[in-house]
């Protein structure tokens, strides 16, 4: 099956994940971490689970699953370790046009491996057909792409903002990134430098402003 990629703005936004314990923890950490409402449905939770229910990241209902516990959720994500209870969730969420995820496959969509560094998103998938290989390919990555990653966006935004104040021209800017987007470039990425990445930029910003004179 070919998906359509796409990054889901959650924020603020109602989620709610069937079960409470490992495999239910790290979906809810995944939605928490994009900003969503999460409720928990599940008669038993992990000590993970309740920690954040104490600290007042998340809400837990405590019962079985049943369709009436549903609402005007943006999505449900299937996680505990029955696959009966899983299928029926599944269905009681499709049938709500609610988005749904199943940790037994079905749905229809599912989660990709990431990378997150800062706003800076990279995802991996399989098409749920190999998660391990998904998860392989993001371990490599990560050990290339490192924490200061985020920070380098930042910078890459800067200069974009003042690339385009000065170049108002669409071709023209679009002729700066060609040449400054190197392999030069990605190894000051990688190498986390911050203070060389604003210099690299400084200079390349200075250098545009001096042809354009």
């Amino acid at each position: 099956m070919n998906f359509y990629p796409i990054n889901l703005d959650v924020d603020g936004k109602a989620c709610v994940v069937v079960g409470g314990g490992k495999v239910a923890l790290r979906k809810i950490r995944g939605l928490l971490e994009a900003g969503a409402q999460v409720t928990v449905i599940a008669p038993e939770i992990c000590a993970e689970v309740d920690e954040l229910i104490q600290r007042g990241e998340i809400l837990w209902t405590r019962e079985n699953f049943s369709p009436e516990l549903l609402g005007d959720e943006l999505i449900l994500i299937a996680a505990t370790n029955s696959a009966e209870v899983n299928r029926q969730a599944c269905e009681a969420a499709q049938a709500r046009k609610i988005l749904v995820n199943s940790v037994d496959a079905g749905g229809n969509f599912n989660v990709p491996s990431r990378i997150r560094r800062g706003e800076f998103l990279l995802t991996i998938s399989t098409g749920a057909t190999s998660p391990a290989f998904a998860k392989f390919v993001r371990l490599m990555l990560e050990a290339e792409l490192g924490e200061n990653f985020g920070a380098a966006l930042e910078i890459i935004s800067r200069a974009r903002r003042e690339v385009k104040r000065r170049l108002p021209n669409q071709s023209a800017r679009e002729k700066f990134w060609r040449e400054i987007l190197t392999p030069e470039l990605w190894q000051l990425l990688k190498s986390g430098d911050v203070n060389a990445l604003e210099k690299f930029f400084d200079e390349a910003i200075n250098s545009l402003l001096n042809d354009n004179i």
